[in-house]
């Protein structure tokens, strides 16, 4: 099978973007080959879908899971792509990504070599039996480890408790302003020390949000392995908290690989 490939690098998350049509039973198969690709360096895959809910575009990841980086990424790729965008230095556009119940809105700044997603925002924060708090999203559940260094035998522990119970299980070990980022995802049985995280960092964000009890706009900003991941949350007026998160990517040029 002759793939193409676009790989991009949203804060060293570097994520493949599939355009070639593959069949949804041989995703997960096809992902955990191209991740083994060593001169490809992707820590995901994502494939191009048609859209179904009036986006511009649609990406399903590897696993059915949700990534805000992939979403920022792919978001960016259809923006630079749109004849009426050639002109423009920056914009908005509407992309649908695996594990969002609605299409999200992709900020694209070209000129500025970045983009900002729209977030789905958690549903609930659970506390596992040890304590670890859960931040429950569609698509991915975050545990957020303070104050914590990676550890081997503890993540191995983490996901063999509960990685399988969500699409994708992350485990993001918070130290202050630092976020070192693990993600597993269930159907395609990956486990990734991620360069950055967007969804991880969206869920560390809010939960650090929660603590602060904070009003109107709050920023965080992460740094992770690869880079500087940004959030932003908002309480809106009716009381609910809409959030966006992003930073610089980079888009390499497609290329095609026969697997």
């Amino acid at each position: 099978m002759k793939l193409r490939i676009i790989m991009a690098d949203p804060a060293g998350n570097r994520t493949a973007i599939v355009r070639t049509p593959v069949p949804a039973d041989q995703r997960a198969q096809i992902a955990a080959k191209l991740l083994q690709i060593k001169e490809l360096r992707a820590e995901q895959v994502g494939f191009e879908t048609s859209p179904v809910m009036g986006g511009a575009g649609r990406l399903d990841m590897m696993g059915g899971e949700f990534c805000g980086n992939a979403a920022r990424s792919y978001g960016y790729l259809l923006w630079k792509e749109k004849q009426e965008a050639q002109d423009k230095a920056a914009g908005n556009i509407l992309m649908e990504i695996s594990g969002s119940p609605h299409p999200l809105c992709v900020f694209c700044d070209p000129a500025q070599g970045g983009s900002y997603a729209e977030m789905p925002m958690p549903t609930a924060i659970e506390y596992s039996p040890e304590g670890f708090p859960l931040v429950v999203s569609e698509g991915i559940t975050h545990m957020i480890l303070e104050d914590m260094e990676p550890d081997e035998d503890l993540i191995r522990h983490l996901v063999d408790t509960y990685g399988r119970k969500w699409e994708a299980f992350g485990i993001m070990f918070l130290k202050g302003e630092r976020l070192i980022p693990v993600v597993y995802v269930a159907g395609a049985g990956s486990l990734v020390y991620e360069s950055s995280c967007g969804s991880g960092s969206l869920a560390a964000a809010w939960y650090l949000g929660q603590k602060s009890a904070r009003d109107s706009l709050s920023t965080y900003s992460f740094q992770e392995p690869g880079g500087i991941i940004r959030v932003d949350l908002r309480r809106e007026k009716d009381g609910s908290i809409s959030g966006h998160m992003g930073g610089a990517l980079f888009l390499e040029i497609e290329t095609e690989i026969e697997l």
